[in-house]
């Protein structure tokens, strides 16, 4: 028994076809079949038998298979084990991070990473878009985490890393206010409703813009803190504006003490989460390592 026997019990076993499994193997198909055959012999068993579906475990296969896959994951974990081993990434990484990230994503990757590479010390800088960029040109941090639109330009000097995320905005409300009945929301809909301000500068740009149109709006509250706002709400003491990404999996929304209505004009667009480093450090392993776990 071997690990290429196992390997093409897999392929098979996902692909119920030999002829699939061996091209995606690149193998003939009399090459696998004698393999697994051989493998067979030595268990005692048939593993597959051929069906109107394809290529299928038999009832004993159906009992094996898992124990091989098993197998199989267990070695995957183990060279991944090795890698970490030999990978000897130490120093320390200063990230600065907009609120969104820094709430929802950034605690659980910093915990898995620290895990897997302990000798990396980590510092964690919230701040807003305009500041990261800021301190990225002026080296006072190694790794940017941003949201950009669709439609902005590419940063000079600046490598970009996706992280195939992005969010939306939402208004929130108490639970059975009347905006409910609205399909999306725009500030003109809101203008006489006390407001709870997310204290950002992202928001006081559009916000500013709207005021100065059409008059101010009845600001009552102002905070940085997201749980404060979404609390804030949930008491009826007006309503506010956050992404959709920080309250996915909000407790305080799936009680249903508050609700979300989707935002027209002027948030009525997505914006997209990327990693930024400088240009002339885009492939130090420490930096692609941390931005592969923000992917994952």
């Amino acid at each position: 028994m071997n690990f290429e026997q196992l390997i093409y019990v897999k392929s098979v076993y996902e692909q119920e076809s030999m002829i699939r499994a061996s091209e995606l193997m690149h193998i003939s198909q009399s090459a696998m079949s004698q393999s697994i055959a051989n493998l067979e012999t030595e268990l005692g068993y048939s593993l597959f038998y051929r069906s109107r579906k394809g290529t299928v475990p038999t009832e004993i296969g159906k009992r094996l298979i898992p124990k091989i896959l098993e197998i199989l994951e267990a070695k995957e974990h183990l060279m991944l084990e090795v890698e970490r081993l030999q990978t000897h990434i130490t120093g320390k990484l200063t990230i600065a991070t907009i609120p969104t990230l820094f709430h929802k994503l950034l605690p659980k990757v910093i915990s898995q990473f620290k895990v897997d590479y302990p000798n990396v010390d980590i510092e964690v800088i919230e701040s807003d878009r305009e500041n990261i960029i800021k301190m990225l040109r002026n080296n006072e941090i190694d790794l940017g985490l941003i949201g950009k639109k669709e439609s902005d330009k590419t940063m000079s000097l600046i490598h970009e890393f996706p992280l195939n995320l992005s969010t939306n905005f939402k208004l929130i409300v108490p639970a059975k206010s009347k905006l409910t009945f609205k399909d999306t929301v725009n500030l003109e809909d809101i203008k006489d409703y006390p407001f709870i301000l997310y204290d950002r500068s992202f928001y006081h740009h559009h916000l500013k813009k709207f005021e100065e149109e059409n008059g101010e709006l009845k600001i009552v509250f102002r905070t940085h803190n997201p749980i404060v706002l979404l609390r804030t709400v949930a008491e009826g003491l007006g309503v506010g504006m956050i992404s959709s990404y920080m309250i996915e999996d909000e407790p305080i929304l799936n009680d249903e003490y508050i609700e979300a209505i989707p935002l027209g004009h002027p948030f009525d667009y997505s914006v997209y989460f990327t990693a930024i480093v400088n240009d002339n450090r885009k492939n130090e392993t420490s930096l692609l390592r941390f931005i592969d776990y923000l992917k994952k």
